[in-house]
C-alpha cells in the first residue's frame, strides 16, 4: 500500500509539472524534496532523540533498532559522564546518539559508508550533539592503507558493505578510500582514555581487533562489544580466546537477547 501511494503521488507530481521548462521542473523537485524531508522523534531509555529518515532502511533502524537488542541498550545505558565511547559501524547513529544523550565525556562515531555517514552527521546536528559526538567517515581495518570499499547500495543505513581485495563484481559499487587500523587512528588523532568500544562491521570485527592491540592492552578500556556471527552459539571460540589474551572475558551482566553480540569485560583480578 505504501509503495502504491508513493508511486501515485510521484506520478501526479510529474504530470503536474510536465509543462514547465526543464530547470523549473528540477527546481520544483528540489523544493518538494526539502519540504518532504522525513524526521521522527523516539524515546529510548527515557531520553528523546530525533532522526532524519530518508528511506525505508532508515525507517527500519529507527523503528526496530531501539528494541531489537536489549542487552546492548542496557550496556549503553550504563555509560557515565567519565566514559569515552568508540562506535565502529555507527550506521545512522542510533547507539552513538544514545551514548551522547546519556552524558558521556565523548563519543567517536565511525562509519565507512558515505551515504549512511551523511545521515549520521545530520542526526548529530539535529540532536545538538556536535560538541559531544565526533563523526569520522572511514573504514577501520587491521592495518592502515588505501583500499577498496564495496557498498551494497547508495542508500543510507545499508548493511553488507565490505573491504574487498579486488574490484567487486559488476553489480556492486565501490570507492577507493583511506583506511586506518584502530591503533593507528587513535595515535594520529591523539585519542586516549577510551573506556567502551563497540564493533559491528559485517564480518571483519576480528581483523579490527588485531589492529587494536595497543587499545586492548590499555588500562582505561573496560568493555568491548563485538558482533560475533560465527561464534555466538558456542560457549567459547577463537574470538573469546583472542580477547582472553588481553584479560577480557565474555559477560552477560546486561542480559542475553539472542543477538550475535558479545560484551567483553576487562578482568581486573
Amino acid at each position: 500500500m505504501t509503495k502504491f501511494i508513493s508511486t501515485f503521488f510521484s506520478f501526479l507530481f510529474s504530470a503536474s509539472t510536465a509543462i514547465l521548462p526543464r530547470w523549473k521542473r528540477l527546481t520544483c523537485k528540489a523544493r518538494l524534496y526539502n519540504l518532504l524531508e522525513p524526521f521522527d522523534e523516539i524515546t529510548i531509555n527515557g531520553k528523546k532523540l530525533k532522526f532524519f529518515i530518508p528511506n525505508r532502511t532508515c525507517v527500519y533502524w529507527v523503528k526496530n533498532g531501539p528494541h531489537s537488542e536489549p542487552a546492548t541498550n542496557n550496556w549503553i545505558n550504563s555509560l557515565t559522564s567519565t566514559d569515552v565511547f568508540v562506535d565502529i559501524g555507527a550506521n545512522i547513529g542510533l547507539y552513538s546518539l544514545m551514548a551522547g544523550v546519556q552524558g558521556v565525556a565523548k563519543v567517536y562515531a565511525i562509519e565507512a559508508n558515505p551515504f549512511s555517514f551523511s545521515v549520521l552527521t545530520r542526526n548529530i546536528i539535529i540532536n545538538e550533539l556536535s560538541d559531544k559526538v565526533v563523526a569520522l567517515c572511514m573504514p577501520i581495518s587491521e592495518v592502515s592503507s588505501i583500499l577498496r570499499f564495496s557498498l551494497s547500495g547508495t542508500h543510507a543505513g545499508s548493511i553488507g558493505n565490505e573491504i574487498v581485495e579486488e574490484k567487486p563484481k559488476s553489480e556492486k559499487i565501490s570507492i577507493t578510500t583511506a583506511s586506518f587500523s584502530l591503533d593507528g587512528l587513535l595515535q594520529v588523532q591523539g585519542i586516549f582514555n577510551i573506556t567502551h568500544l563497540k564493533i559491528d562491521v559485517d564480518g571483519i570485527e576480528k581483523g579490527i581487533l588485531r589492529g587494536a592491540k595497543n587499545l586492548l592492552s590499555s588500562k582505561t578500556l573496560k568493555y568491548v562489544l563485538v558482533e560475533d556471527v560465527d561464534g555466538h552459539a558456542t560457549n567459547k571460540n577463537d574470538l573469546d580466546l583472542f580477547m582472553e589474551r588481553y584479560d577480557f572475558v565474555n559477560s552477560i551482566i546486561w542480559g542475553q537477547d539472542g543477538s550475535a553480540n558479545k560484551i567483553f569485560m576487562k578482568n581486573t583480578n
